[in-house]
């Protein structure tokens, strides 16, 4: 039975990450139609330089995923294997969990 909440999953992933077939995939293996995406660029501990160099910001690609609460941490695990996020520069993905006024429109 559904409890009704959602989940907010939220994946930072390099541009080599293709999120449209993320979204093609999830819409195939889950079922899922709520995906968003977009790009971004900025700067962190993995982006490259060498020596004293300035930090010079890299492109992102930030792809969004909201699903019920009793799928999320399928999906999760999912994303974090689909993107390969456990290689060196892979990205960061979190969850959390929608509020009422986010799920409902303000009402």
């Amino acid at each position: 039975m559904s409890s009704g909440e959602q989940h907010l999953i939220t994946a930072i992933l390099p541009e080599d990450v293709d999120t449209v077939e993320l979204a093609a995939s999830l819409q195939r293996d889950f079922g899922l139609s709520a995906t968003f995406r977009h790009s971004a660029r900025g700067v962190g501990r993995t982006t490259r330089r060498r020596g004293r160099a300035p930090l010079i910001p890299e492109r992102r690609n930030v792809f969004y995923v909201i699903v019920e609460a009793e799928r999320a941490e399928g999906v999760f695990t999912w994303l974090l294997e689909a993107a390969a996020v456990d290689r060196y520069g892979g990205g960061l993905v979190f969850e959390r969990r929608l509020g009422r006024a986010l799920m409902a429109g303000g009402e």
